[in-house]
């Protein structure tokens, strides 16, 4: 394993210059590293004690959140790639301005809250204005310009609303007033940023510290040791190391590249095609986001946004990321029958006694972080300082899992610099959310969609859909949450689809963007890793991930898949939908060992998708449907050997 582990991350260096998934940062040495490691520490540190040990006040939080954002984001991505190599003066340049706003903020005292949008001084808007302007500039280094073209296209609305034709048309407001509006606790200081700064750093935190005590190689020996030795068993090792990374993580991009350059090599060893193998891999991991009971920084921000309790999210989301699991897994193992893969041989496999022997106990923190949420019902911020300290505790009952002081500093450093992307998407979100409710913006935009729609609420959630997903192509997950959630969530609970219901719809889009054509960006580093095309990779990913996108429409007919209702319509919704899974499965791949005829596939696919909708009668159809399928394609089209 270590051998194939090796040659697994040397393909990944080698391809390195082929994945373009994300903003490339700065590698330093010597003092300017120490530098980055003493503010990145820092943060974290001030974090921990403002949350955890004394009370803070929420603006007071939120500020000096921001301002390590405004202070690492410059030192740590370069703004132009000629300025890679050292940190340039207009680096330093933006380092001082975001002290000196950040600062300026701190000084201030209740009215600064009072006059925003009414009465702003003209620091107030001095401030403000270079505010909004170096948070364009920061989410232009980590994310790119289609979240910065998003936000100047609301700042561009406010300003000239009264320009606009029909239904957009508008009040216009002056550049004053808009900066008022948005330098304050409803805008840049908002509820994104707050998320940001108290639920996300700190599960990105645990993750940092779960990571560093060993625990990411225990879930995937733990995979490996309990699935590497069935057909496809690679495939399946991506899926459920994925899934449980997911848990930790909550990026699909992550994922791929922490795991894919394992899995798979692996996979195509066993006998995986290179553009399959990457497929797997990219829906595993995009699935990641989607798994309770972290899920990134989505399920926190929907939380705050909806009023209901973190536990309550997380206990919805958990069926339909089970299925969403359970197809793929069904897929990869017709597919591994159909081409006659076996697994690995039991000498390349860990044994699963000596994982949990040498390991096992780094479970515990996870554990206790979901007794927290889930039965003892902590705050998620007291549940995630509570198993960050576990962590600590537990590492010392093996030597080799040990969380010294130097692990402890490089997880304080991790965290601070991994919440980065999301600090610069939040706080433009904050201004997206300030100028929607400043234009009513949000409320036209419900108007338009249920005018559109007709009222009727399949159209209106194709339409909504289809925004998020084409949002979502240049935006990350937590951005397009945020964006999709303010503007489209309005229109789904007026036609009656209760918030969790809507805001859950409009994640799991947002989320599936990864595996989405023509962009999909979990495939180019899968394929990269996989010396796939990633064209062919993300289509294929697409068809294995359908379930994703189909379960969203089916959990707004049938709040039962989100375990809400009476509890014996919840047990058969969990049996039936369990069953479309695999029969959706069924019509993608086929067979262990034959073909499947195209008409025999859209019987079973239409069948599946019948179960997963709600009612006896959709049930009782679907079954008929299936079964016409497996009588057609015996009876009439005699199915074809597959050879390997």
């Amino acid at each position: 394993m270590n051998e194939q582990t090796t040659d697994a991350k040397q393909l990944t260096i080698e391809n390195n210059k082929e994945i373009e998934f994300e903003k490339q940062k700065r590698s330093f040495s010597g003092n300017m590293a120490l530098l980055i490691t003493i503010i990145a520490v820092a943060a974290s540190v001030f974090h921990i004690y403002a949350l955890g040990i004394k009370a803070t006040s929420v603006l007071v939080i939120r500020t000096v959140h921001l301002m390590f954002g405004f202070i690492l984001i410059p030192l740590v991505y370069p703004g132009f790639k000629k300025h890679m190599d050292k940190v340039h003066v207009i680096d330093v340049f933006l380092v001082i301005i975001g002290i000196c706003v950040s600062v300026y903020v701190l000084l201030q005292d209740h009215s600064f809250v009072l006059r925003a949008g009414v009465n702003p001084t003209k620091w107030d808007i001095l401030f403000g204005g270079l505010a909004i302007v170096l948070i364009l500039e920061i989410t232009r280094r980590v994310i790119g310009w289609p979240l910065v073209i998003v936000t100047l296209f609301f700042l561009f609305y406010a300003r000239y609303a009264i320009y606009f034709p029909g239904i957009f048309l508008g009040k216009s407001y002056k550049l004053t007033q808009i900066i008022s509006y948005t330098f304050n606790v409803d805008g840049i200081y908002g509820i994104p940023i707050g998320v940001s700064s108290t639920y996300v750093l700190l599960f990105i935190l645990f993750g940092e510290f779960l990571k560093k005590s060993g625990a990411g190689e225990f879930y995937t020996d733990f995979a490996y040791s309990i699935a590497g030795r069935t057909r496809g068993g690679p495939a399946k090792v991506a899926i459920i190391s994925s899934a449980l990374f997911g848990t930790i993580s909550g990026s699909g991009i992550a994922n791929v590249v922490t795991t894919g350059t394992i899995t798979i090599p692996l996979m195509k060893r066993t006998g995986f095609r290179g553009y399959f193998a990457g497929a797997v891999e990219a829906v595993a991991s995009t699935g990641g986001q989607i798994m309770p009971p972290i899920m990134g920084a989505g399920a926190f921000l929907m939380a705050e946004i909806i009023g209901v309790p973190y536990s309550k999210i997380i206990i919805a989301a958990a069926l339909p990321a089970l299925l969403y699991f359970i197809s793929v897994f069904f897929v990869v193992d017709f597919q591994a029958g159909k081409r006659g893969l076996v697994g690995l041989s039991a000498s390349e496999l860990p044994d699963l006694r000596y994982v949990f022997a040498s390991k096992g106990h780094l479970i515990i923190p996870l554990l206790i972080l979901i007794y927290s949420l889930l039965v003892s019902k902590s705050t998620p911020i007291k549940a995630a300082l509570l198993s960050m300290a576990s962590i600590i505790i537990v590492s010392y009952l093996k030597r080799d899992t040990r969380m010294d002081f130097n692990k402890i500093i490089k997880s304080l450093e991790g965290g601070a610099l991994g919440v980065l992307e999301v600090v610069s998407a939040c706080a433009c979100a904050g201004i997206i959310m300030a100028l929607v409710a400043l234009t009513g913006l949000g409320l036209k935009l419900s108007t338009f969609i249920i005018e559109l729609s007709g009222s009727n609420l399949f159209l209106a959630l194709l339409f909504t859909a289809l925004i998020v997903v084409i949002l979502s192509m240049g935006l990350p997950t937590t951005a397009c949450y945020l964006i999709s959630a303010t503007i489209l969530g309005p229109a789904l609970t007026k036609m009656g689809i209760s918030p969790i219901q809507a805001h859950l719809f409009i994640f799991y889009y947002a989320c599936l963007s990864g595996i989405t054509p023509p962009v999909a960006l979990t495939a180019y580093p899968a394929g990269a890793i996989a010396k796939a095309n990633p064209v062919k990779v993300s289509l294929t990913a697409f068809s294995i991930g359908i379930v994703g996108f189909l379960v969203p429409f089916m959990f707004i007919y049938s709040p039962a898949l989100l375990l809400i209702g009476d509890f014996n319509k919840v047990i058969i919704a969990v049996v039936t939908s369990i069953i479309a899974a695999c029969l959706i499965a069924v019509s993608i791949v086929g067979w262990f060992n034959s073909n499947i005829n195209m008409i025999s596939r859209i019987c079973i696919f239409m069948g599946g998708i019948l179960m997963l909708m709600p009612g006896f009668k959709t049930d009782l159809v679907g079954i008929a449907l299936v079964a016409g399928g497996v009588v057609v394609n015996k009876t009439i089209f005699k199915s074809k050997s597959v050879k390997t």
